[in-house]
């Protein structure tokens, strides 16, 4: 059984958003020209540039497959008993499951936006659950929510 995903989860933001991103930028950028501090203008410089870089590696679309033994992850292979569970995130506005979420036995989880159909979904979902269980939520730490709350 295989689903289509994106590589990481997939946020998709309004015109306003990268507006202010690069004002936010610009204003750190100017700020330490104006205080002569060379290291952090260069350091929101990097950051930036591997965020702009990030930001279109995320686009990918990549396969979950079940397998025998492991679940398939792209080109990676996840043995059966390093993975706890897995979760499906509901988006509210668009009423339908948006992310799935894989949990391994260390408790870092992967989030994947789905890009597939509704019918491969349920069929994926099923397999998957006689495989792992399946979670109605779980807890992220702050930071991760931080971060999916700016949509970075």
């Amino acid at each position: 059984m295989e689903l289509k995903v994106y590589n990481w989860e997939y946020f998709e933001r309004w015109k306003n958003w990268y507006l202010m991103f690069a004002l936010i930028i610009l204003l750190v950028v100017v700020l330490s020209i104006l205080a002569r501090n060379v290291a952090w203008w260069l350091f929101v410089l990097v950051v930036a540039g591997w965020y702009i870089y990030y930001s279109t590696k995320v686009c990918d679309i990549i396969s979950l497959v079940i397998g025998k033994n492991a679940l398939q992850i792209s080109k990676t292979a996840y043995p059966r008993e390093s993975l706890k569970w897995f979760v499906l995130e509901y988006h509210t506005e668009k009423k339908k499951i948006h992310n799935i979420v894989i949990i391994d036995d260390k408790n870092d989880f992967r989030i994947y936006t789905i890009k597939d159909t509704e019918k491969k979904l349920e069929n994926f979902v099923k397999e998957l659950s006689e495989y792992i269980p399946i979670l109605d939520k779980y807890e992220m730490k702050t930071f991760d929510k931080f971060v999916r709350k700016l949509k970075l």
